[in-house]
């Protein structure tokens, strides 16, 4: 979590009251002592104040369980990035990541079990994705993988990580877990947010599909 608040607050309260002292220091060439004493009581509120926004602020853009970035973040954000892709001539590629049989686990083994593994999928999807690229949870056991990439196979290199970190994550918890991945590519597939995620959607129901049929 960022600490913006808690500096910007505890600075702000900090020259307010200092412009404050100095006013009457200037105009009756003394400062009265409680004016003093009040520095530490204001330090400690504007900390506090700017803690309580640095708290809305994050979890305005944080998912509460996974940690990673929220559906609300990505609406938010997504036409910026989209902008700077364009600028700097990229291409950016929309990854929608589903955990198979979610249901299956939730039933069987209980929410908290099903927490927990959407918790440990979304660090191996931290851990595996480059430090320009975005982790979000879209809703549900669906994550997002968004990233800068002129070249496919370098995210498919990203992809494989993944894959190789849920087998890990399979023996860790000694239950079968695997993921269905589809993937769109901005601006190739369509420049629309919501398009791109369809597309990517039906990437993915189509090698969930696949498994079935074997």
């Amino acid at each position: 979590m960022k600490h913006t608040g808690k500096i910007i607050g505890s600075l702000s309260l900090l020259l307010f009251h200092s412009v404050y002292i100095l006013y009457y220091y200037l105009r009756d060439r003394e400062v009265e002592p409680l004016d003093l004493y009040t520095y530490p009581l204001l330090i400690w509120f504007g900390y506090w104040a700017g803690k309580q926004y640095d708290k809305v602020r994050f979890y305005s853009e944080k998912d509460e369980l996974t940690g990673t970035y929220n559906r609300r973040y990505i609406l938010s954000n997504f036409k910026k990035l989209s902008n700077l892709t364009e600028k700097m001539n990229n291409k950016l590629f929309v990854v929608i990541v589903d955990c198979d049989n979610f249901k299956v686990i939730n039933d069987t083994f209980g929410h908290f079990t099903g927490d927990m593994i959407l918790t440990k999928i979304s660090k191996a999807l931290a851990e595996t994705a480059r430090q320009s690229d975005i982790v979000a949870r879209w809703g549900g056991d669906e994550f997002l993988l968004i990233g800068q990439s002129n070249d496919e196979a370098e995210m498919q290199t990203v992809l494989q990580k993944l894959e190789e970190k849920i087998k890990d994550l399979s023996k860790e918890v000694k239950m079968p877990i695997t993921l269905s991945i589809g993937s769109a590519l901005y601006p190739d597939d369509s420049k629309n947010l919501f398009e791109l995620i369809k597309i990517a959607d039906h990437h993915m129901y189509s090698s969930k599909n696949s498994k079935k049929a074997l």
